[in-house]
């Protein structure tokens, strides 16, 4: 049986380390961090994960177009589901977890 589809921490550096950050795919990436959410997991790893998710969103020269099809209907303080405003630089900053907020700030810096 493969691990990836019973583990969403491990179906989640998937998305980001192999799919996001190389192709600028991971259209699962968003529902996988869902996931996370609801479940209340929190880890390192996740959260380094989750630096390099922004990092890969705000960087990425090729981010499949669906990525940042924002979902209006979910909060903002669910950052996953805006990687469009995240990319754009119009997310606001301070819904963000601090760690997060960091790499976001430094991200729109170098863009600007």
């Amino acid at each position: 049986m493969d691990h990836a589809s019973l583990d969403p921490v491990m179906r989640y550096r998937e998305y980001v380390e192999f799919q996001l950050a190389v192709d600028g795919e991971g259209i699962g990436l968003r529902q996988t961090r869902q996931t996370l959410a609801e479940r209340d997991i929190e880890s390192p790893e996740m959260l380094l994960l989750d630096k390099l998710a922004i990092e890969a969103v705000q960087a990425g020269e090729r981010i499949n177009p669906l990525l940042l099809d924002d979902a209006t209907d979910q909060p903002l303080t669910s950052w996953w589901w805006h990687l469009g405003k995240l990319r754009a630089g119009t997310y606001p900053a301070d819904l963000l977890p601090p760690h997060l907020r960091e790499v976001y700030l430094a991200g729109r810096q170098e863009a600007a």
